[in-house]
């Protein structure tokens, strides 16, 4: 039997505010607003990644999961990270990592007004 393919994935983040959620990830990282359905959820997209946004109250964290560097929401990869990070730099974005070197490639980290870490990676050749 032929095993049906996924077609997409989209990670949903909870957010305390739609509007604010919706404008930093359009004005800072570039998405595009693909939907908003009734005030409470929204889909973004950006290259072929999507994302979606829906208004709830935050999902408590645990403290030190939350300040450890490691942690992030959602992973989106990169053919240039030095490009992305001046861009989003240029955008008004809030760097919580800064470029490092990592054994897979190259990272940074970007926080949401949530509280929501993104960390784009630009994968080493060969990694």
């Amino acid at each position: 039997m032929t095993r049906p393919a996924f077609t997409q994935l989209a990670p949903v983040l909870r957010v305390a505010d739609l509007g604010r959620a919706l404008a930093y990830y359009r004005d800072a990282l570039g998405f595009e607003v693909e939907f908003v359905h009734a005030a409470f959820y929204a889909g973004l997209h950006r290259d072929g990644c999507r994302l979606h946004l829906k208004l709830a109250a935050p999902t408590p964290r645990d403290q030190r999961a939350f300040e450890a560097e490691q942690h992030i929401d959602v992973c989106i990869g990169t053919g240039d990270a030095d490009a992305l990070l001046a861009c989003l730099l240029a955008n008004g974005a809030d760097i919580a990592l800064p470029l490092r070197e990592m054994p897979y490639g190259r990272e940074f980290h970007v926080r949401d007004p949530d509280g929501h870490v993104l960390g784009f990676v630009q994968p080493r050749e060969g990694a």
